[in-house]
């Protein structure tokens, strides 16, 4: 999927990269408009929708916009900085949105398997770092480690590895500006990339969702 988010200004990006509608019937994610008509028919279970019902929570909604927003940012930029400094926000808040998404995935996948609120959030707290959480707590939580999911839920018309390995780049990034104050590897280059494939992270965990947690919420 090609975007050039980069290049659009006056509109919110989450208009562009957030329009995933949830089937309450059975728990599909996918992008068709139609669902905001009530009583069309769900193209996977052929029930007709009650309303349209966004998948992701208002705010992922707002971090999409900030990323895009700090990307389009003028904040001025003095020579001792660097002059890749005004690509460092995108990164951080690309770096946020994508912590999110994942939390929002854990979460929903252990709520499926029926697990205890307080199992769940002992869970998130023991593993608060970023790594920790794509690392043991994936693999605990799906079965599976993060590269394979990300290769099983991608097709030949579609695969998320290319995303998938942005969000590595960018976390390395952010992490080594956190620590350092360096800003010298945000580069305009990399802000463009985040910025260019947020369609394609909501993608990813539209996919996750499907594939790992809609199956266990809708057994039969």
């Amino acid at each position: 999927m090609e975007t050039s988010l980069a290049l659009i200004k006056d509109q919110d990006a989450s208009l562009l990269a957030c329009p995933w509608f949830l089937c309450g019937h059975c728990g599909v994610v996918d992008r068709d408009m139609q669902r905001m008509r009530p009583g069309n028919a769900c193209k996977s279970c052929g029930l007709p929708s009650e309303s349209g019902r966004l998948y992701f929570p208002v705010t992922i909604h707002i971090l999409v916009d900030l990323v895009h927003q700090a990307y389009h940012s003028n904040a001025p930029v003095g020579p001792i900085h660097g002059p890749q400094t005004g690509a460092v926000g995108t990164i951080v808040f690309f770096c946020a949105l994508r912590e999110a998404l994942l939390v929002q995935f854990l979460k929903e996948h252990m709520e499926a398997q029926q697990l205890p609120q307080g199992i769940i959030d002992r869970l998130l707290s023991d593993n608060k770092l970023a790594n920790q959480r794509f690392g043991q707590l994936f693999k605990s939580v799906v079965g599976s480690k993060w590269r394979v999911a990300v290769e099983e839920v991608s097709t030949e018309g579609c695969s998320f590895v290319a995303v998938s390995e942005l969000m590595i780049i960018a976390s390395e990034v952010r992490n080594d500006f956190m620590h350092t104050g360096s800003a010298w590897q945000a580069t305009e280059e990399l802000a463009t990339d985040c910025v260019n494939n947020l369609p394609m992270l909501t993608h990813l965990f539209a996919e996750l969702h499907n594939h790992y947690v809609r199956p266990i919420q809708h057994r039969t």
